[in-house]
Order: structure tokens, then sequence, then C-alpha cells
């Protein structure tokens, strides 16, 4: 068993070093970490190199920004950038880890990962949970087991070559559209509560700090995944007594998934993935139990 890493970087001189420090401290290496630094404009790409001088299996790679790019476009492009050096060096691995520059793993992280590979038939993909550094507290967030966020995610490889990857999307949701895209094609999804990570930069905050704007472009990434607008109701309802600001909140979310079209144009998704995602939802919505989570965690457990 081999698993490589890639980490985007932008500007995350406060938060690289904490990361650094967890991935060393793993109870399983990785065979090789390539940090991309995507045109940083502080002290990230030093604060990299200084630890691959030390670590001979830490690549430190810089991508020139485009411009002209949507932050989460160019985050994707950058681990593009990561995937061509696999390539080129014909770096052979069986899982590809996908870890953001903000992020403190406890230990066992991958360990317990690997666990959930070899327990879970077809998982395809797998990761813990959350739990956002806000002031001085940790904050869990909300998080279903079918959504792996990107920024603690690991693929099977076959998993992640057979679904093309990430889509560089203008507004976000690469990462659920990875979801969506596996379970199409028939692999499973897991994303344990049993396993938690720091996030020292909460979801969203790396265009903003406004909630409400967070919020709003929330909704409008919702709407370029072609969520269905029934599932989308009840999400914003249920969002709007969990989560902050409460009750207003979920409504903005759903202002921003309304009035999306004003703000991006086509979606960049297939017309079959969108049927997909608009069926499981309404199975969501209209059956009482989930089989296929039950059988998950009866294997793991």
């Amino acid at each position: 068993m081999s698993y490589v890493i890639l980490t985007p970087a932008y500007n995350e001189e406060k938060n690289i070093g904490l990361t650094i420090e967890s991935v060393l401290a793993q109870s399983i290496k990785p065979d090789l970490w390539i940090i991309i630094d995507d045109g940083s404009q502080d002290n990230t790409g030093n604060i990299i190199k200084e630890y691959a001088a030390d670590n001979q299996w830490i690549i430190y790679i810089y991508n020139e920004k485009d411009k002209e790019c949507s932050y989460y476009a160019s985050n994707v492009y950058a681990i593009y950038k990561g995937i061509e050096h696999l390539k080129n060096n014909n770096i052979k691995y069986d899982y590809l880890a996908i870890l953001d520059a903000d992020i403190e793993l406890p230990q066992l992280y991958y360990e317990k990962i690997f666990q959930l590979f070899n327990t879970i038939d077809y998982l395809g993909i797998a990761s813990g949970h959350c739990l956002d550094r806000v002031g001085n507290e940790l904050v869990e967030g909300i998080y279903d087991w079918r959504s792996a966020p990107k920024n603690i995610m690991v693929f099977k490889r076959e998993c992640y070559e057979e679904i093309g990857g990430f889509l560089p999307l203008k507004f976000a949701g690469e990462d659920t559209h990875a979801c969506y895209m596996a379970r199409m094609k028939g692999w499973n999804v897991w994303a344990t509560t049993d396993l938690m990570v720091v996030h020292n930069k909460p979801l969203g905050t790396a265009l903003t700090s406004n909630i409400f704007k967070i919020r709003f472009n929330q909704g409008v990434a919702e709407y370029y995944l072609a969520t269905h607008p029934l599932f989308m109701i009840l999400k914003s309802i249920k969002r709007s007594l969990r989560e902050a600001p409460y009750l207003i909140g979920g409504f903005v979310r759903l202002i921003g998934f309304v009035f999306a079209p004003l703000v991006g144009g086509k979606r960049q998704i297939s017309n079959e993935l969108i049927k997909f995602i608009r069926a499981e939802q309404l199975g969501r919505i209209f059956k009482l139990s989930d089989k296929s989570k039950n059988k998950m965690k009866e294997a793991v457990h």
C-alpha cells in the first residue's frame, strides 16, 4: 500500500507549518508529498521550502496563479499541477490524498483511513470530518457521510482516474461533484465522524469573512451543482436551524440559489450527472432509511 499527498497552498503562512508538522507526525507517512504554492504573496513558499530541504519526500512546486481564474478553480488547477508531476516522473501509488494547507491531522489519520478502504467494499473516496477553529473554540461543522470534504479527502487511485479527477468549478463544490461522480460510477463514499481533524480556516472564509456572503455563495454553488429545488428548500430550512447565522442564514443560502443564474451562466456538469444527482436527492427525501449507509456502518463496526 502506497499513497501520495497533494496540497494546494495559497497565502497560508499562518497555517502551513501546523499542517506540515501534523503530516510529519503521521503513523503512516506518504511516499511523496507534493505541496503546490499557488502563487502565494506571503511567506508560504519559503516555509514549504525549509521543510522540503529537511525531508526529501516533500516536493515544492510553484504554480503561477491565473488572475482570470476563480479561487476555487485555481485550487483545482494547482492539484492538476501535482498530478502532472506524478505522471511525468512515473510515480506509482495506490491512494491519492488531498490535504489543504490549513489542516491539522491527528497522528493516526491516514492509518485509520486506510483501515476503511480495507473494510468497505468498492470504497473509492474516504475522509474524516472537520472541527472548525472559530476564535479560540473548535466547532464541529455540519457534514454528511456522503460528502467527503476535499481538504482531507483520500481517493483510491482507480476511482480518481475513472471519474476524471476534480472538475475546476467556478463557484466551488468540486469535492461534492467528485463524490456524486464516484457514486454514479458505482463506488462507495464514506466520510466518517469517528475521525476528526482541525480546520484552522473555516469553510468559505478564504474569500470573505462576511457570513452572509459565505451563505449566499454556498447557495450559488448549490445551483451550479444542479441541486434539486425541493431538496434545496428543505436543506436551507434545516441549515437555518443548525448553522449560523441562525434562521436567516438558510434564507440567504436559498437566495443565492435562486439568483445564481444571473451570476455565472451555464452549468459545467454533464446532463447525465444532473439526472443522477437529482434522482439521489429525491430518493433521500422520500425514503425513511438509507440502506447503503447502514451497510457501510455495519462493515466498519
